[in-house]
């Protein structure tokens, strides 16, 4: 029995990393639209950035100092604007491998392959992650050459354990987006309602305090509020409204109910449009 499972683990992996291998020899074969996608981020970040020192008059605030006792707003803004482009790998890298799929005419041959569904969405997962590790630490080049920002090296470990766990309930959120590309086609709708709610919520650019009461309640349901607060902590000693152990407990719950919501309507979506006829719908 051991055997057979370990067997079983071992032909998913294959498959996972076999569709993380196509997409990447995908992406390469465009070069000039692969290198777009390292430089626009850094574009994107800029104007964040500059808005910043602009409006505060300097690199450093006090204000933002009595709200997060940290007063570096660059490095403070920097590490939360990271945080957008794993956002966007679960709403739109991976709720649109599907719809990829169709585009190219091979999704009635994915879903014909001997692995869960799951499996497929993994892989997708796998590369997703894999590139946006290559974005950020083109990001974060640019951005020591240019700012000289500082963290701390001893919060580098513990920064990395917590983007693992909020990476596992992101991967939910991505199956979930996933889903509603089966029923809609054009996912990106709802990716863009959800992602725009999303990112008001979670303190990319400003404190968790700044937001109103209902929408600092919301921002705690979101995996990625954890990942940023948890994450500015160990680099930049950014203040914490709860204790460490508290964002490890709730990132760990919501890893098991994103994953086990995304998994859940994933499945009754794919049979249905399985038993309806419209799978292959353009």
């Amino acid at each position: 029995m051991a055997r057979a499972r370990l067997a079983t683990l071992r032909h998913y992996a294959r498959a996972v990393w076999a569709e993380n291998i196509k997409e990447w020899k995908l992406e390469l074969t465009y070069k000039a639209d692969f290198a777009r996608s390292l430089i626009d981020p850094v574009i994107y970040l800029l104007p964040y950035l500059l808005y910043g020192v602009a409006l505060v008059g300097g690199r450093e605030s006090e204000h933002l100092q009595k709200l997060v006792g940290t007063s570096d707003i660059i490095t403070f803004i920097t590490i939360g604007y990271l945080f957008i482009g794993f956002l966007n790998m679960a709403l739109w890298a991976m709720g649109f491998s599907l719809r990829k799929e169709q585009f190219y005419g091979t999704l009635e041959s994915v879903f014909a392959a001997p692995v869960p569904r799951w499996v497929f969405t993994l892989g997708m997962s796998c590369h997703s992650i894999l590139h946006q590790a290559l974005i950020i630490a083109v990001q974060l080049g640019f951005i020591f050459a240019l700012y000289a920002i500082t963290v701390s090296p001893s919060g580098i470990l513990p920064s990395l354990a917590i983007v693992g766990l909020m990476l596992i309930a992101l991967y939910g959120v991505g199956m979930l987006m996933a889903s509603t590309t089966l029923i809609f086609k054009q996912g990106w709708i709802v990716s863009e309602i959800l992602s725009s709610l999303i990112m008001v919520i979670t303190p990319i650019a400003y404190p968790l305090a700044v937001l109103p009461v209902f929408m600092q309640r919301a921002a705690l349901f979101v995996p990625t509020t954890y990942g940023i607060l948890g994450v500015r902590h160990f680099l930049l000693g950014e203040q914490l409204d709860f204790s460490l152990g508290t964002v490890f407990f709730r990132l760990s719950v919501l890893c098991v109910v994103w994953v086990a919501f995304g998994l859940i309507v994933f499945a009754l979506i794919d049979r249905w449009t399985r038993r309806s006829g419209t799978l292959s719908h353009y």
